[in-house]
């Protein structure tokens, strides 16, 4: 399907140049934006993140208030991001809540997400600047815990980077249930954990998380930081970037 895509506006700032793009979706004739943090050092085209962020995006109602952590430690790194407004999140908030409410509404939200991934995904292959083969799934908290359909779907991603996610322990569907997507899934994967989280525990979510990757084993990695449910950015960013840098080689 044309994507219709329209560069809402530029802005210029001292570590990147910041687009805002929108583009149709594939579902209900609707219009989706997303943001494109290019880098001012390196050379194009760029290795790219595609960025899913945590459940604080379902409660701000502006995309104006994006996080920033991730933007700053790819663009420090010497590599583009992507941060796609998904359906429910900013300012397309429409009461969902991925934490309660009814497993058939769980199961529309995580199709609509899945084909804003893929939508975003298109668009950055419209772009000179963005090498296709080097595309990353860069997923936080509730983000890293939408991993498993992102990646046994879309095959155009090498590289899938889980921080601070695990399984969910709630009631699912059989379609939207992650442990049937997990073993699907083959290219390199890193998860990036605290030892004390509250909301992934480390022997109920995490640990059957990273075993039923059907990655093979060379090529996933499980590292734990005696943290809770937050971040360590200076270990956090190296354990993250050595991945990276280890499977796409470095940056431009």
């Amino acid at each position: 399907m044309p994507l219709h895509a329209v560069i809402d506006y530029v802005k210029d700032e001292p570590q990147w140049r910041k687009e805002k793009i929108t583009f149709d979706t594939a579902y209900n004739s609707e219009r989706m934006s997303a943001y494109l943090f290019l880098p001012k050092t390196g050379r194009p085209p760029f290795q790219t993140a595609i960025y899913f962020p945590g459940a604080s995006a379902v409660d701000e109602r502006s995309s104006d208030n994006l996080e920033t952590y991730p933007v700053n430690l790819m663009i420090r790194s010497g590599r583009a991001i992507l941060y796609p407004v998904y359906k429910g999140t900013y300012e397309r908030g429409d009461g969902f809540r991925y934490d309660r409410g009814s497993p058939v509404v769980f199961r529309d939200h995580v199709i609509q997400a899945v084909k804003d991934f893929s939508r975003s995904l298109d668009y950055l292959e419209t772009r000179s600047e963005i090498d296709k083969a080097k595309v990353i799934f860069y997923g936080f908290s509730w983000g890293a815990a939408m991993g498993p359909y992102i990646l046994a779907l879309e095959k155009r991603v090498r590289v899938g980077v889980l921080q601070l996610g695990g399984f969910k322990l709630d009631a699912y569907r059989p379609e939207a249930d992650p442990l049937n997507f997990a073993p699907r899934i083959k290219m390199p994967v890193l998860m990036v954990n605290g030892r004390y989280d509250f909301r992934f525990p480390l022997e109920a979510s995490q640990i059957p998380h990273f075993r039923a990757l059907g990655t093979p084993a060379k090529d996933k990695k499980h590292v734990i930081f005696d943290t809770s449910h937050r971040i360590l950015p200076n270990e956090f960013a190296k354990a993250i970037l050595e991945w990276l840098d280890q499977y796409l080689g470095s940056p431009n």
